[in-house]
């Protein structure tokens, strides 16, 4: 019996290491499906693909989310509103950058050399979802 234990352990790990590759891919992959598109039909794609992922996932109040969110996608989304909500969310970005050099120089005034690489690579993060949101926002005009 103890000896017919760590093959068992050993198979156990593998399936369970599998599943987790799969599980934690498959957002990455529903996104992909969806890159080709643009403005409310990229956003119904992505909640769709949420929605799907929950459900395979046997997660029923996340999938009974995600089935609202797409019903009210559907009735109200416009080009016009998400430009609007892109140009929101660029906002308090730039805004989140702001706040992160003014944090830096006074890390740097100060001499904590942990504290200005942490605002270094807030700084970087922020910059980057900027880039991100000003494309997606240029794709939708």
């Amino acid at each position: 019996m103890i000896k017919a234990l760590p093959p068992l352990l050993t198979v156990t790990v593998t399936v369970l290491s599998g599943l987790l590759f799969f599980f934690s891919a498959a957002p990455a992959q529903a996104s992909l499906n969806c890159a080709g598109l643009t403005g409310c039909d990229r956003k119904f794609c992505e909640i769709e693909s949420q929605l799907k992922i929950a459900q395979e996932r046997g997660n029923d109040r996340k999938a009974a989310g995600l089935a609202k969110a797409l019903a009210e996608a559907k009735q109200h989304c416009t080009a016009e509103g998400l430009r609007k909500e892109l140009a929101e969310e660029i906002e308090e970005a730039r805004e989140d950058l702001a706040a992160y050099r003014a944090d830096l120089k006074e890390a740097e005034e100060d001499g904590d050399v942990d504290d200005v690489r942490k605002y270094q690579q807030k700084i970087e993060e922020e910059q980057d979802e900027i880039d991100q949101l000003e494309k997606e926002l240029s794709g939708l005009n």
